[in-house]
């Protein structure tokens, strides 16, 4: 299989014209990460480096300072490993032998992934609607947060999240086991004008927004002190074992 490379690509994160996230490539490849010294953190490869690289930034903000990525199209698992591994020997031949931090063995701050169940988010229309009105989504949702026992409304999606207290909310909720279902406020296709409706519905003006019971439970910075009191884990843990 022929596979074409894209140039290096460099983005800064914290610029003083701010984050440029949507420079990275979105499809395979392989990244390296700085941080605000300019010491190389962590050489990774992935089948979407966009994704990856938001998920160290969301995890990891304080290693996170400035990322080179080449995207590799249509490259087999191989070639990706062999891409890689090419970029291992350049910085060790670079450094007298010595890999990145995140890449010596039994550091697992970069390479072990918290899991996230791929459940797919939930969707408010079916999306083939040329004209959707506010009310209808209202009334979606409603009945999301009465059918299902705890709801997310995020920006992205659990596997995908697209901003750091949306990635917050759900890795609280996953380190409880907590079954939980989610709705992307950035599809406008099927959830059109959502972000917009969730601040009548909630009557929270930001997001994510975690209803649980058919209740506002709060948003990322709620929940944050709700785990930290305990409260939280109250909460779920009075709906049962299959919940916490």
């Amino acid at each position: 299989m022929n596979t074409s490379r894209s140039p290096l690509t460099l983005v800064l994160f914290r610029s003083g014209r701010g984050s440029d996230v949507d420079a990275i490539p979105a499809e395979a490849g392989v990244y390296a990460v700085y941080d605000s010294d300019e010491t190389l953190q962590y050489i990774g490869l992935s089948r979407k480096i966009k994704a990856s690289v938001k998920l160290h930034m969301f995890e990891l903000p304080e290693l996170c300072f400035s990322v080179r990525c080449e995207a590799v199209k249509a490259a087999t698992t191989l070639e990706l490993q062999k891409e890689w591994k090419k970029w291992i020997l350049e910085y060790l031949a670079e450094n007298k032998g010595k890999l990145p931090h995140g890449n010596v063995q039994g550091n697992v701050l970069w390479s072990d992934r918290k899991q996230r169940t791929t459940k797919k988010s939930l969707t408010l229309t079916d999306g083939f609607r040329s004209a959707v009105n506010d009310s209808d989504i209202l009334e979606a949702c409603r009945e999301v947060v009465r059918l299902h026992k705890t709801v997310v409304f995020m920006k992205g999606s659990r596997s995908e999240p697209e901003c750091r207290f949306s990635h917050r909310v759900c890795s609280i909720l996953d380190d409880m086991l907590v079954d939980y279902e989610t709705v992307d406020t950035l599809d406008e296709v099927h959830n059109h004008n959502l972000r917009n409706v969730l601040k009548q519905f909630g009557n929270w003006p930001t997001i994510p927004q975690v209803y649980h019971n058919g209740d506002f439970l709060g948003g990322h910075d709620i929940l944050d002190e709700l785990q930290m009191s305990g409260q939280l884990h109250e909460l779920f843990k009075t709906d049962g074992p299959e919940d916490i």
